[in-house]
């Protein structure tokens, strides 16, 4: 297996300049065309995803997830969602990254094996960072009404979160 992998690469870019050529395609010219278009994307959506770091820096250091776990925390207790999760909940939308992080805490104050942690981790891997991805595709396409694809996209980050907890209580309890 590992001698097929390290002969597939060069076989399919040997493939896509032959077929290149046998299209009367300058691929080299192509190539570098396609590489200054990704670094024009880059450099156009680089302050978006600097704002969205920067605004999870300050919201995480200036105690924003204990605030949001005290507010929540009576609608949580009505769903049954442990107050621990409001803070991965609050963070999933805005950056994969920094959900990882706030898990990472998750696991360690609550443990491993324990049905917040399961619940923690499921809801990391069933929903989507809902801002950064928008942020991303919108900023790029200069974008500026987001309205129904914001509702539905927090609407379907509520069901995932919904589903998780209530998945690892059918299954872990």
């Amino acid at each position: 297996m590992e001698l097929f992998s390290n002969f597939l690469i060069p076989i399919i870019i040997l493939y896509i300049v032959g077929y290149g050529k046998y299209k009367k395609v300058d691929v080299f010219d192509s190539f570098v065309r396609g590489a200054v278009d990704g670094l024009k994307a880059a450099w156009g959506i680089l302050p978006y995803i600097i704002g969205i770091f920067l605004a999870i820096g300050i919201f995480k250091s200036g105690k924003g997830i204990e605030m949001l776990e005290w507010i929540f925390s009576p609608i949580a207790s009505a769903m049954s969602i442990p107050k621990e999760l409001i803070g991965l909940i609050t963070i999933k939308p805005l950056s994969g990254s920094g959900a990882l992080g706030v898990y990472s805490e998750l696991a360690q104050r609550v443990g491993i094996d324990t049905i917040v942690e399961r619940m923690g981790s499921t809801i990391v891997g069933a929903s989507e960072t809902v801002f950064y991805t928008m942020a991303i595709y919108y900023g790029r396409l200069k974008i500026k009404n987001t309205g129904h694809t914001l509702t539905c996209a927090l609407i379907s980050h509520v069901a995932g979160v919904i589903a998780s907890v209530f998945i690892c209580y059918v299954v872990f309890v």
